[in-house]
Formats: structure tokens, C-alpha cells, sequence
């Protein structure tokens, strides 16, 4: 007689360890204080239970935001086969920032309750200290690895220049300068944004 699969069940260790994070997924969607203790609450589960998974409000913060890491990954999928294949050179350069500025500036709207949060949080005093806030996003890496396509001529200053100027175009502060300052749907939001990235970019290499 042929036994038939059994499905494994989550151990009790792993199904609080989901709980939790979704709890901290679920605090950071919604505004709500990113500590241990609501953590608990929101997961059903005791406070003592909790410190052993989140040892502190850092780490509530660390899993709360894993999923925007993850989503973003996602979204920076490489593109289609049927690309052509003069968007890998510089004359198409341009045309890929404002490709990766678009499509990060929509993750960045389907994700603004979290990232105003972030923002929120990474402005309070008692975080003066911490990691930059430039580097919650991945920006600095998504930049440089777009701008490893420029020409080889391109100076380092003018490099480290344009890095600079494509900032702004990401994560929580693409934003709010559009909708909070310029007060702009998010459809001319994005398309500002990519004419931005691409000008910048073409801007750079016809200087060079």
C-alpha cells in the first residue's frame, strides 16, 4: 500500500515567528508605533514570547520592512527579450533611467503609507545616528548600477555628480515633492520623475 504525502505543518516556532511579522507589516502599513509591545498585541501573542523573536524595536522595523525590500527586488526584474538591444548602450542610457525612475516611482506610490512612515521615523530626534535614511530605499545601488552604462569618458566627478541629482527621484522623498510641494497627480508625478532622470542622463553625456 502506497502511503500517501503528508503535509508539514508550521512548527509552533515558525507560525509565531509569521505572526509577528505580518504584525509588523500590518503596524507599518497603517502608521501605527512600530514597537515590540504593539507587535505582541497585534500578533496575539505574549510580550515576553515577542522579545524572543524581536529583541527590540529595530528589529520590528527590520521585518516590518523586508517585504518592500523584496517587493522592489521584484519590480527590477531585467527586461522583456524582445528589448532592443541598443538600450544597453549609452544613446539608450537615458531612456533606462527614466524606465528605472518610472518603475520604481510607482512601487514607491503603491508603497507611500510605509514609506511616509519610514520617513516619519527616520526624521525623529532619537534616530539622529542611525543609518542614513538615502540607504533604506537601495537607491544608491539602483544608481550605480545605472550609471555604469555611461561612456567611459564620463568623468568621476560628473559621475558622482549625477548620482547625486537622480536622489531625489526615489523612495519617499520622489513622494512627497511631488504630491505634498508640486501638487501633482501621481500620473504627471511619474512622468516628471522619468523626463527628469532621462535629461539628467543625456545632460551628463553630451557634456562629457
Amino acid at each position: 500500500m502506497t502511503s500517501q504525502p503528508k503535509h508539514s505543518r508550521p512548527s509552533p516556532t515558525e507560525r509565531t515567528r509569521r505572526l509577528l511579522s505580518e504584525a509588523a507589516r500590518e503596524l507599518l502599513r497603517t502608521g501605527a508605533p512600530l514597537t515590540v509591545q504593539s507587535a505582541a498585541e497585534l500578533a496575539g501573542v505574549s510580550r515576553a514570547t515577542a522579545y524572543r523573536y524581536l529583541p527590540n524595536n529595530d528589529a520590528v522595523l527590520m521585518h516590518a520592512t523586508m517585504p518592500l525590500v523584496e517587493d522592489a527586488g521584484q519590480r527590477l526584474q531585467p527586461p522583456e527579450p524582445d528589448t532592443p538591444d541598443d538600450d544597453t548602450s549609452p544613446t539608450g542610457l537615458p531612456e533606462q533611467a527614466s524606465t528605472l525612475v518610472r518603475r520604481m516611482g510607482v512601487w514607491a506610490f503603491d508603497h507611500e503609507h510605509e514609506l511616509r512612515t519610514l520617513l516619519r521615523l527616520s526624521l525623529a530626534p532619537e534616530r539622529a545616528n542611525r543609518v542614513p535614511r538615502r540607504g533604506q530605499t537601495n537607491r544608491d545601488v539602483w544608481i550605480s548600477e545605472l550609471l555604469e552604462g555611461l561612456p567611459g569618458h564620463v568623468s568621476q566627478a560628473a559621475r558622482e555628480r549625477l548620482a547625486v541629482a537622480l536622489v531625489p527621484l526615489f523612495g519617499a522623498d520622489a513622494v512627497v515633492w511631488s504630491t505634498d510641494i508640486a501638487h501633482v497627480d501621481q500620473e504627471t508625478a511619474l512622468d516628471v520623475m522619468a523626463w527628469i532622470a532621462a535629461t539628467l542622463v543625456q545632460a551628463t553625456i553630451d557634456e562629457a
